[in-house]
């Protein structure tokens, strides 16, 4: 994400603009989830090799998949106050 200030201890690239690009992975970390996080009673997860993907354990429904990126957002949004956007872009449902 662009941010206008990168949160202590995050990597961080100037942009032409001013603002500054950070690591969405680190935010994800750093906002306490990490890799093979689940929701109770749900079969998707973060990936448990790359924080940025979510995976289907078998079973796992668009619902429970949405329910874990939302989860995740929040509590990035929480911690550091950046809104994180969604790639790629959804059809059909919205986080």
């Amino acid at each position: 994400p662009i941010v206008e200030a990168v949160p202590d201890g995050a990597p961080g690239w100037p942009q032409p603009d001013g603002r500054h690009k950070t690591s969405a992975a680190w935010l994800i970390e750093n906002a306490g989830v990490h890799k093979g996080f689940r929701l109770p009673g749900a079969d998707v997860a973060v990936s448990s090799k790359h924080t940025l993907a979510l995976t289907n354990r078998g079973g796992g429904t668009t619902a429970q998949l949405l329910d874990l990126a939302r989860e995740i957002r929040s509590r990035v949004e929480g911690r550091f106050g950046v809104r994180l956007v969604p790639e790629p872009v959804l059809w059909g449902c919205q986080l």
